[in-house]
């Protein structure tokens, strides 16, 4: 009975009118305002980074950046030094190419002197200017004989830029003043395309005070491969050709952006005897420890003498060498000062204990 007393107030007029009521003011009824924005919030905060987010996520990829970068310069200089190793190959071919043609290595450089006589190295007022360097007398032998043929071998070859007293002819100082990437280090800042600087000098010998002649600016040794006027085969070299270094490399250079006087030297700068400024800019000796020079080279320009006995590049950890049977090994700064030097001598009959290949 209690279902049919219901259903009768469901049908009734009044009980109608009331539900219709009832459903309207639900209808009608707002969300609560408190609900929405409760929900807004939530979504908002999900979705953003806060600030202390931010800066982590900024301080990761510091961290990472930080700990990528010397990796990325590592490798860098892992490819400069496989390039500078490189054209120290094509230097020892060209050298051999030499010596297979005539039976000789070339001269270190062409002087009008040397290497006899009592101050041999700076006994010309008048006729000093030498002729061709080995830079320049191997050029055929590296692909480069257009160059080569710029040059005129029966003229006095420059010594220095923009000194006259050391400019050789018109013909050969237009030539010298090329610049040519075969013999530039990519790790010297100093070699680009602005210079014309040579980062690998022939070892004109080596020991501590073995020198043959001392000239105003520069040590002279003959008991190399690579000296003034040198004329060495491979009979020559008895202590072994791979025992004796050739060429080695050396980031001492005199360029123009901080030479005194602007007296810069290049890659085919000739040797000089003149009585007050003897030179041979692109020879050296295995005389003092590889980069132990104090002072920068970039700031401070180094001096003659330092140039033509000491060795060094910009290599972590000392320079590279080439040996005279044509090898590349690069030397450590911290090699015993005897061997290396010994190793610069090709017929000193000394043993040098085991060069640290």
């Amino acid at each position: 009975m209690s279902g049919l007393k219901v259903y009768s107030d469901l049908t009734s007029p009044a009980s109608s009118t009331q539900l219709i009521e009832q459903t309207s003011a639900i209808k009608l009824r707002s969300p609560d305002p408190r609900v929405k924005n409760a929900s807004y919030s939530r979504f908002r905060s999900s979705s953003a980074f806060t600030l202390i987010e931010l800066l982590v996520v900024i301080a990761i990829i510091a961290i990472l950046i930080a700990l990528l970068l010397p990796a990325v310069q590592q490798a860098r200089e892992a490819a400069r030094r496989t390039q500078c190793r490189n054209n120290l190959k094509q230097i020892g071919l060209a050298l051999h190419n030499y010596a297979g043609t005539y039976g000789y290595f070339c001269p270190g450089g062409v002087a009008r002197s040397g290497p006899t006589g009592t101050n041999w190295c700076r006994n010309d007022p008048v006729n000093y200017k030498g002729r061709a360097p080995w830079t320049v007398l191997i050029l055929p032998y590296m692909e480069q004989t257009t160059i080569y043929n710029q040059f005129n071998f029966n003229e006095d070859f420059t010594v220095l830029a923009d000194a006259a007293v050391y400019m050789g002819s018109t013909t050969n100082n237009a030539a010298f003043n090329q610049r040519l990437s075969l013999y530039w280090c990519p790790s010297d800042p100093a070699a680009n395309a602005t210079t014309n600087v040579n980062n690998y000098r022939g070892v004109q010998g080596g020991g501590n005070g073995l020198h043959d002649c001392v000239g105003a600016a520069t040590r002279f040794f003959t008991n190399g491969i690579l000296y003034i006027n040198s004329r060495v085969g491979f009979k020559d070299i008895t202590d072994g050709t791979s025992n004796v270094f050739l060429v080695g490399e050396s980031h001492y250079n005199t360029t123009l952006q901080h030479t005194p006087a602007q007296r810069a030297s290049g890659w085919a700068s000739a040797a000089s005897t003149r009585t007050d400024g003897s030179l041979a800019p692109n020879l050296s000796a295995a005389s003092l420890g590889i980069n132990s020079w104090p002072n920068n080279p970039d700031v401070t320009s180094p001096l003659y003498w330092v140039m033509s006995e000491y060795f060094g590049s910009r290599h972590t950890g000392g320079c590279q060498f080439l040996m005279a049977d044509g090898s590349v090994h690069f030397v450590s700064q911290n090699i015993d000062s005897l061997v290396f030097q010994r190793t610069g001598i090709r017929n000193d009959g000394l043993p040098v204990g085991g060069l640290p290949f």
